[in-house]
């Protein structure tokens, strides 16, 4: 059952919070995929922090509107769906950093001689 939010309620802060950290995610995963070196050593690991802050602000929040009735709901559900993801894509792209790095190494070593 769908419910409405009541006319003129105000807008869940929790909700605008998750989406805020949903979009700056996104930000991070964009820039750490960008061909700026080293990159990836800071935005793989702040996009997956931010991406479980995502998530657990939106899971909060959807919570809190099923409550109190505010607005807000899509923008929570929206910002967990995308905190969700980005967290799961940033912590595989992670792992596979971590097992891909000793032939990183060699190959750099190949290079270099």
């Amino acid at each position: 059952m769908v419910e409405k939010s009541a006319p003129g309620a105000a807008t869940n802060h929790g909700a605008i919070i998750s989406i805020v950290l949903a979009v700056l995610t996104i930000l991070s995963l964009c820039i750490a995929i960008a061909p700026i070196p080293l990159t990836g050593f800071v935005c793989f690991p702040a996009a997956a922090v931010l991406g479980g802050l995502a998530f657990a602000t939106g899971i909060a929040s959807v919570r809190q509107i099923r409550s109190s009735r505010e607005k807000g709901r899509t923008m929570a559900l929206v910002a967990t769906g995308i905190g969700a993801l980005a967290a799961t894509g940033a912590v595989c792209m992670m792992t596979l950093g971590v097992l891909m790095f000793s032939k990183i190494v060699d190959l750099l070593h190949q290079l270099a001689h």
